[in-house]
C-alpha cells in the first residue's frame, strides 16, 4: 500500500509540474504583466480549474492500477535465452543490477532516463512455467517484451 501511495504522489507532482510548465509557455506566447503565480490562481479560481484539480487527484490516485503491468513470454528460459534477455533490456537502456536463481532485476542506466520513469524504472523477470514473466512500469514493460519475443521468435531461424 505504501507503495502504490508513493507512485501516485509522484505522478501527481509530475501532473502539477507539466501544468506549471504549460501556463509558463503560455505566459511567454501571449506575455502580460501578471506573474506566473498571478496566472495560476487566475487559472485555478474558476469552474474548469477545479474540475482540472479534481482530474488531477483521480488520474494519480487511478495511475498505479493502469500504469503497471507483468508480460508473460512463453518459451523463453532465463539460462538458455539470458543474452537475449540482457540484449532485450540493453536496447532501451537498462542494466542489470541484481540476479537471483528465480529472477533478474533491470533499472534505467542514466540519471535522465530514470527520471522520465520516475523513478520507477525497475524491471523484474521472473521465472515461470514455461517462460519468464516482466513486471514494471507499462512502457518499459511493453517495449521490452515485443523486442524479446522478437528475439525468442526469431532464435528458431538461428
Amino acid at each position: 500500500m505504501k507503495r502504490y501511495v508513493v507512485r501516485s504522489l509522484k505522478y501527481l507532482v509530475m501532473l502539477c509540474v507539466l501544468y506549471v510548465g504549460l501556463v509558463w509557455l503560455m505566459g511567454l506566447m501571449q506575455p502580460t504583466e501578471a506573474t506566473l503565480w498571478q496566472q495560476l490562481l487566475l487559472h485555478l479560481n474558476t469552474r474548469n480549474g477545479l474540475y482540472m484539480v479534481i482530474v488531477f487527484v483521480l488520474l494519480a490516485a487511478l495511475y498505479p492500477k493502469f500504469g503497471y503491468m507483468s508480460s508473460t513470454i512463453q518459451g523463453c528460459d532465463m539460462v538458455d535465452d539470458r543474452v537475449r534477455i540482457d540484449n532485450a533490456m540493453r536496447i532501451f537502456g537498462f542494466r542489470l543490477v541484481e540476479e537471483d536463481v528465480d529472477r533478474l532485476v533491470y533499472r534505467a542506466e542514466g540519471p535522465i532516463h530514470r527520471l522520465t520513469l520516475l523513478f520507477e524504472d525497475r524491471i523484474e523477470v521472473r521465472r515461470c512455467d514455461g517462460g519468464v514473466v516482466l513486471v514494471g512500469i507499462r512502457r518499459a514493460v511493453a517495449r521490452v517484451a515485443l523486442q524479446l519475443k522478437s528475439y525468442i521468435d526469431s532464435r528458431r531461424y538461428e
